[in-house]
């Protein structure tokens, strides 16, 4: 199954489950892949594949150029700009970029002032870079809630999540709209009720649960652009290269406060 169409997704999708990489997980991957039903008969999990259908919808999704800003429950907003397989994540003062060049956790800081200075110093980017990924790890997951101080995940870590609720002791399952994305509840034994709402775009509209860093969250859809400029995959103070005007990408307009028809109800 190399380099065709299905193949692509389900890598996108084995990195929307990882974590929840199991022998009844591996059955489902098979059978999103064509496998002989002989393969897919074993460790059936009604609640995995409910679980699976939603991520199904958020893998077309993260196929495609966009700009969605979340708010926390905190109230942090988290702008993503997506363009597979390059992600950013900006918040304030924090950028978390991963492309496949390279990843950056940069962070907004002021520089302590000197005793000769007549104004105080301004605030800097400082940067750690990483090596270049194609995908999102369970490790690079927990670096991106930590980044935007454990309130924050990325939306194929927050349909992982659900996954692996999904593998528990006995797990109770349910469906729902909120407003025009489809919504998946999942709970355990010792685990509350956790869910993820996907919208007709492939988005991640709304998620309750609880994140990589092992924090409680909601993360809820503000807007989206179907649109993303290749500067919002730079670390901050970069300056793009000559090429990169000629790449035909639009770039991202600054949406209005109000989200449009591709948002979600609060």
């Amino acid at each position: 199954m190399a380099n065709t169409p299905n193949s692509q997704k389900k890598a996108l999708l084995s990195a929307v489950v990882a974590g929840a990489l199991t022998l009844g997980f591996a059955g489902m991957m098979a059978k999103s892949c064509g496998a002989p039903v002989k393969e897919q008969a074993e460790a059936a999990n009604p609640a995995l594949e409910l679980v699976d259908s939603l991520a199904s919808r958020l893998v077309l999704g993260l196929q495609t150029d966009a700009t969605i800003q979340y708010q926390t429950a905190g109230g942090v907003n988290v702008v993503v700009s997506q363009s597979m397989p390059r992600r950013a994540y900006r918040g304030a003062g924090v950028t978390f970029i991963s492309t496949p060049d390279g990843t950056y956790h940069c962070r907004t800081v002021t520089p302590s002032p000197s005793p000769k200075a007549r104004k105080s110093p301004q605030p800097v980017a400082q940067c750690d870079e990483g090596p270049g990924a194609d995908t999102l790890s369970p490790t690079q997951a927990k670096a991106i809630s930590d980044a935007f101080g454990g309130e924050f995940m990325a939306p194929e870590a927050a349909m992982g999540r659900l996954a692996t609720i999904a593998q528990g002791q006995d797990v109770r399952t349910g469906t729902s709209k909120r407003g025009d994305a489809q919504c998946v509840s999942v709970t355990a034994k010792g685990i509350r009720t956790e869910t993820a709402c996907v919208n007709p775009a492939g988005l991640l509209a709304y998620f309750d649960g609880t994140t990589d860093a092992g924090r409680y969250t909601q993360l809820t859809l503000q807007y989206t652009t179907p649109s993303v400029s290749d500067e919002a995959f730079l670390p901050p103070g970069a300056k793009p290269k000559a090429t990169a005007a000629a790449s035909g990408r639009p770039a991202a307009r600054t949406p209005s406060p109000n989200p449009g028809p591709s948002g979600t109800e609060k």
